[in-house]
């Protein structure tokens, strides 16, 4: 009779040995995590935990907003230049009067093209500044006109008169109020006081009949010139704290002089602003000073000769600031 096979035999070894090498795999894996956790945490701890990313804190930077564009604000050429005695239109010419007086006393070289000022004091005049106007802008040349408060009061078309200085790029300047030399210089020694007050009066005369309140000149010619008082420097610094700078010049027509040696005709005039220029070292810059007062008309009748003589020797024409 044949033995009953047991049918355990074989499955029941292969059971026993697939349970057997399952747990080894597991416990294998179980050691493997084990000493890998334990040797990271020990990185780490060494390292330092700060190196790691998941212990260092996320900084979002925002994202940059765009800045707006700055404003443009479109500027009326004709406009007046805020605080100033000129209109945008004249600023590409228009310069320091510090600037200028400096190159023109040798205190700082000039080194620019050739450039000339023409300046006109003692005006307005009803008989001489608006024809004098009429010439510069025939010629496309500007000036700076050094106005006298009396002037201003004696005429009812100043204001016209000075607007239309301004407008057609020429420049308002200070030459005081009444031009009392007694007053403004009693025994020969500047008032500085006065004549602060003066230029004060002045500069709100020059807003009232143009009806600019913007407007303020920081030119001034002192009636008789810089060079010819006691004390003068007092002025300048008391003027200088409003921002005001004096301005003499290194030429002129002539139309000033005493009788016995002024000129005698328009061409003698117009001749006589080169020949002016052998008493100054500054060739180069040069500010000429003629008047357009009531009684000046000769000024007047020279002044195209001036400008075609000026411009032939290669000077352009500049206004004070």
């Amino acid at each position: 009779m044949k033995k009953n096979k047991n049918i355990f035999n074989n499955s029941g070894g292969t059971y026993y040995r697939t349970q057997k090498k399952s747990k080894g795999i597991l416990i294998t894996v179980l050691f493997v995590l084990v000493i890998g956790s334990v040797l990271g945490l020990t990185i780490f701890k060494l390292i330092g935990e700060d190196k790691f990313t998941s212990k260092t804190p996320i900084v979002v930077e925002p994202e940059a907003e765009e800045e707006p564009l700055p404003e443009v604000i479109e500027v009326n050429p004709k406009d007046l230049v805020k605080n100033a005695n000129h209109i945008h239109e004249a600023s590409d010419y228009a310069y320091s009067t510090r600037d200028v007086r400096n190159w023109i006393t040798g205190v700082e070289a000039y080194e620019g093209e050739k450039i000339a000022f023409l300046t006109f004091d003692d005006g307005p005049s009803p008989q001489n500044t608006g024809k004098i106007l009429d010439i510069l802008k025939e010629k496309d040349a500007a000036a700076t006109f050094f106005t006298i408060g009396t002037s201003i009061e004696n005429s009812t078309t100043s204001g016209d008169v000075l607007n239309r200085i301004l407008e057609e790029g020429s420049a308002i300047a200070l030459h005081s109020y009444t031009h009392v030399y007694e007053k403004l210089y009693p025994g020969n020694t500047a008032d500085k006081e006065f004549i602060k007050d003066e230029m004060d009066l002045l500069q709100e005369k020059i807003r009232e009949v143009t009806g600019k309140e913007d407007f303020k000149s920081h030119v001034v010619r002192y009636p008789g010139g810089h060079m010819s008082w006691k004390g003068i420097e007092e002025a300048d610094a008391y003027l200088n704290e409003d921002g005001i700078e004096y301005i003499d010049w290194n030429a002129m027509n002539g139309d000033s002089e005493p009788t016995a040696r002024r000129p005698k005709d328009p061409e003698a005039l117009a001749a006589f602003v080169m020949e002016s220029l052998v008493y100054t070292n500054v060739k180069d810059v040069i500010v000429v000073l003629m008047h357009d007062a009531e009684n000046k008309t000769m000024t007047t009748e020279s002044l195209p000769m001036i400008i075609d003589t000026l411009r032939n020797e290669g000077y352009s024409f500049g206004i004070l600031k």
